[in-house]
């Protein structure tokens, strides 16, 4: 049975695409002044910070149980040991062919949403579904052969790095959609990114060198806070309203795109230079992400009424 296209999980779909977009070319600009564990430490915490006003106004309606705290335990210790990777991978490679790599994460997100969501298994039987996921991975690997000669060249631990974020990203995914489906989504990445943040915080002090964030120009230090600011704090709450209503599968996959914006921006700001083979694989990614957001009017997910 088909259903309408829900307006709010296709804007913040997109909303959450362009947001991480971001990510690595911030993380990039930040290899110059901080280490990875400085970098962690600085963002979500400020990130985490924009949350406790919504965490305080339910715990004091008494819709903030310690169940629910239990249940955030999983994703966000998920999200530690891959956000300590994903903060690595920038000093070993350059962000264009990160933003592609760590895509990989689709693939394991998509058989994992098939396997433990009864109502995801709808799209099997989607030709749009699979017609997007098609362009969309299409694009991809013609973007990822492209890398060679026109990202720089990616050393052995930046790969390795990059490929661990992206099985960490795909659990960190699948682990929201299961245990926070029912949680309002300001809620839920509130609470995983107060519990992220103690995790990151703690690696800052043990292992980061601090005495450089206080070294670091002005400029540079609003831009690492603005890098939480849209990098987590709104990024995150998007993809989470977005697979509350539309599922795991369709939003992980249309991510694929934020690849190729990635990409594009990595051109005028580092100079990596997108192929014309390239640009046609950037607009096959676009194309899948089209079908495939197109393709939710195949599911329901049953918490739609809120966020």
């Amino acid at each position: 049975m088909k259903h309408k296209i829900d307006p709010v999980a296709t804007l913040a779909l997109t909303g959450s695409i362009l947001c991480w977009s971001t990510v690595p070319i911030f993380l990039k600009y930040f290899t110059s002044f901080i280490d990875g564990w400085v970098a962690n430490g600085m963002r979500y915490p400020f990130a985490a910070l924009l949350y406790i006003p919504w965490l305080i106004a339910f715990r004091r309606a008494g819709k903030l149980s310690r169940h629910a705290w239990k249940l955030a335990l999983l994703p966000a210790s998920i999200n530690i040991v891959s956000q300590i990777l994903w903060a690595w991978t920038p000093y070993f490679i350059n962000p264009g062919l990160i933003a592609f790599l760590v895509r990989l994460s689709t693939l394991w997100t998509v058989l994992g949403s098939f396997i433990l969501f009864k109502d995801e298994r709808a799209l099997v039987r989607s030709w749009m579904f699979w017609a997007g996921f098609f362009f969309a991975i299409c694009g991809f690997i013609m973007m990822a052969l492209g890398t060679h000669h026109s990202f720089g060249k990616a050393t052995v631990t930046g790969i390795v790095l990059v490929l661990l974020t992206s099985i960490g990203w795909a659990g960190y995914q699948l682990s929201v959609r299961r245990n926070m489906q029912n949680i309002d989504s300001r809620v839920a990445f509130g609470m995983i990114s107060f519990l992220t943040s103690i995790g990151l915080l703690s690696c800052m002090f043990i292992f980061g060198d601090t005495n450089r964030a206080v070294q670091m120009p002005l400029h540079v230090t609003v831009l690492v806070f603005l890098s939480g600011l849209i990098g987590i704090a709104a990024a995150h709450l998007l993809f989470y309203i977005a697979i509350k209503r539309i599922g795991i599968a369709i939003a992980s996959s249309a991510n694929l795109a934020s690849a190729f914006l990635t990409a594009a921006f990595s051109r005028f700001l580092f100079h990596e230079t997108l192929t014309s083979l390239q640009w046609l694989a950037g607009a096959g990614l676009i194309i899948g992400g089209i079908l495939l957001t197109r393709s939710q009017v195949h599911v329901r997910i049953v918490s739609k009424k809120q966020l």
